[in-house]
């Protein structure tokens, strides 16, 4: 015995010497291989789409993934169909200077001298408003036609006015401020925010018959906003986000008509997240967690976590240049505008790069590690985030439909009418075996790869909500692309999962299931309390198998935009365009993960095994 125990614990200490050893060997390639350039175009995120004019542009409405109208000065409206291959310009019938658009079925324009225009096909009618002065921005909570429609633009010296009824109504004697009015925004016809210069934040729950100022933070009430943007949910809103001087961004959360505009504050627990003093001038997202800021300076930013963290998009090609608008269609297409004739245009996030600035040179591996670390750190955060779920996912998913697979259910169902001696023919039918097996051979013979679109970018159109907000609610409410990542790797890995415990249940002899029911115990008691834990004992190697690639399938998050260990890898050489250590840095940490984990389930393995079971192996 004491010899058995001596070769086990040789046969341990050689694993482990060679697992060092690999480690090591990997380090020292690493840090001695020099840096291979990679040959592949390098792909800047977003698409120069300038428009031929010396006018500023002032906004952009994107009208869907490839289409969008861009205005600017001298009442200039421009119009592309074609992701601003080509823009042709338009007949505005105005010389004002264009300052916002805005789209809710139709498009509408505000400019200078109270321009208000409405989009009519290939012209644009003239609405504009007698009397007032300069209108820097419009929102269109309600519009069936002309006649039928709500309307609220903001302008100078505290103007609001409300275009209801088929009539224009001031209301600027309503809003208890002198300030210019750079933005507004309604959730519904009668809750909204207005923002303006010196701090400015007001708002109005009663459809601008009265509005209540509230307090900006204080390090920020001598800033200019120059954008606000209300998140709803069920038509309410949950959230606001206002953007203005010095790079600022503020955030309001809440739910309830009065809940969200009394507390505000930055986003993050970095005091200024987007690490710019540029003015932020413009603001549009898919999501109130996922959204991208424009400004001066060259600035072009995304956030996916709701602003705690901003990846700089900037662009080499516009250094010096000031944005002045973006809008985005959905999560991935999107315009944003600048002055003399700027424009760009992404289909894929702006994501590669997200910072443009000269790739840093790093003259050893140790110095791109120190830089690399804190990305990858971040991923492998995120990829134990989808794991996690999705392995408990998984297994109660296996765990049931094992159950159902192995289940003796039978349903009589008849064939045909009785025969001539009164006899019927039937025929056993289990429904829950039968809804397993067809769950199995869907997730199974079905490409990962797809079934991550399928849940990511088809469940959306149907209506399905994979942030889960109706069940969190607001505040913690999932990033969709979150939702989605653990919701296809749970549902794949409950198909394996289901087989590998199935094999199990089948491998206990039926002995066992006897003696439990004949001691008074039912179906479901004796395979809870004597059959599965003995199943699950027998399958957890297979388990471990399928746990560890789980965790290799969760690269495939990557493809629907969340922030995993590969999708900071692409991220990384984007920056630094070191390819072969980033990739190498990679493997390192999903082999950390998958190494720790397996030797884990190897541990339970053997603390579980049931004596006397299977034809040896390890002590």
């Amino acid at each position: 015995m004491l010899s058995d125990k001596y070769s086990s614990g040789k046969k341990h200490g050689r694993t482990f010497t060679i697992a060092v050893c690999s480690l090591f060997l990997a380090f020292i390639l690493l840090l001695f291989t020099p840096s291979l350039t990679s040959e592949e175009e390098i792909d800047t995120g977003w698409d120069q789409a300038p428009i031929s004019t010396d006018n500023d542009l002032n906004d952009v409405l994107a009208l869907n993934s490839t289409s969008a109208f861009a205005i600017g000065e001298n009442g200039k409206i421009y119009h592309t169909v074609n992701s601003g291959v080509n823009w042709s310009e338009q007949d505005s019938g105005v010389i004002q200077d264009l300052n916002a658009i805005e789209f809710n079925g139709q498009a509408i324009v505000v400019g200078d001298s109270g321009t208000v225009l409405i989009n009519n096909g290939d012209s644009w009618i003239g609405n504009s408003i007698e009397g007032a002065g300069n209108l820097y921005d419009l929102s269109v909570p309600h519009f069936e036609s002309l006649a039928d429609s709500v309307i609220f633009v903001s302008g100078t010296g505290g103007e609001i006015w409300k275009w209801s009824n088929n009539t224009w109504d001031d209301l600027s004697n309503f809003t208890g401020t002198t300030n210019d009015i750079y933005s507004i925004d309604f959730v519904n016809e009668d809750e909204g925010f207005a923002v303006g210069a010196d701090g400015l934040i007001t708002a109005t729950t009663d459809g601008g018959l009265s509005w209540e100022i509230r307090d900006s933070p204080e390090e920020f009430s001598d800033l200019s906003f120059y954008d606000v943007i209300i998140f709803g949910y069920k038509g309410s809103p949950v959230s606001a986000l206002i953007v203005g001087e010095n790079g600022t961004v503020i955030q309001s959360s809440g739910t309830g008509p009065t809940a969200i505009g009394y507390i505000w504050k930055v986003p993050s627990e970095n005091s200024h997240p987007t690490n710019t003093t540029s003015t932020l001038k413009s603001i549009s997202g898919s999501s109130r967690f996922k959204f991208w800021i424009v400004g001066d300076d060259n600035f072009v930013a995304l956030t996916e976590d709701g602003g705690s963290s901003f990846y700089n998009q900037s662009q080499l090609q516009n250094a010096g240049s000031d944005f002045t608008g973006v809008s985005f269609w959905d999560g991935y297409s999107g315009f944003a505008v600048g002055e003399e004739g700027t424009a760009l245009y992404t289909d894929r996030e702006g994501l590669d790069p997200r910072v443009l600035d000269t790739a840093i040179s790093y003259d050893t591996f140790w110095k791109f590690a120190k830089y690399a670390f804190p990305f990858l750190k971040e991923g492998m955060y995120n990829t134990l985030k989808i794991i996690v779920l999705a392995i408990f996912m998984g297994f109660t998913i296996g765990v049931t439909l094992a159950v159902f697979k192995t289940s003796q259910l039978n349903l009589r169902i008849p064939l045909s009418l009785p025969k001539e001696d009164g006899t019927w023919k039937f025929v056993n039918f289990n429904p829950l075996k039968f809804f397993a097996t067809i769950y199995t051979d869907i997730f199974r013979n079905t490409p990962l790869l797809v079934q991550f679109f399928f849940i990511y970018f088809g469940l959306v159109e149907i209506g399905v909500d994979l942030t889960f907000e109706s069940i969190l609610g607001p505040e913690r409410a999932l990033e969709r692309a979150y939702g989605s990542a653990v919701v296809a790797l749970g549902l794949n890995s409950g198909a394996y999962q289901t087989e590998i415990i199935r094999s199990g249940i089948q491998a206990i002899p039926s002995g066992q299931m006897e003696a439990g029911r004949s001691v008074g115990l039912t179906y479901i008691q004796s395979m809870r309390f004597v059959v599965l834990p003995q199943a699950i004992r027998i399958v957890i190697p297979p388990l471990g198998n399928e746990t560890v690639n789980l965790v290799l399938n969760s690269a495939l998050a990557s493809a629907i935009g969340f922030g995993e260990i590969t999708r900071k890898g692409r991220l990384l050489i984007s920056l630094t365009f070191e390819t072969f250590w980033t990739w190498g840095l990679v493997l390192i940490f999903y082999f950390v993960i998958t190494y720790t984990l397996a030797n884990i389930l190897k541990y339970v393995e053997k603390r579980l095994k049931i004596p006397g079971l299977g034809l040896g192996g390890e002590d």
